[in-house]
């Protein structure tokens, strides 16, 4: 999984150059909206996102090596 911060300018989502290269996938948009507490939102989500990744039963078995 990767997150990327980029921007909206009411017509194109523009990747940044640097994530051209991922090749095709699923895609979350997520719209900040205008006041928000902005990058502290932004780090909590992917907080939120790592911990449900993170906690899985599957790769349980490596937490012990």
């Amino acid at each position: 999984m990767l997150a990327i911060r980029t921007t909206y300018d009411g017509k194109e989502i523009h990747i940044p150059e640097d994530a051209k290269g991922v090749p095709p996938c699923s895609v979350i948009v997520l719209f900040e909206e205008e006041g928000s507490a902005g990058d502290a939102d932004w780090l909590k989500l992917q907080e939120q996102t790592l911990a449900k990744a993170w906690d899985d039963e599957e790769d349980a078995v490596y937490d012990n090596l």
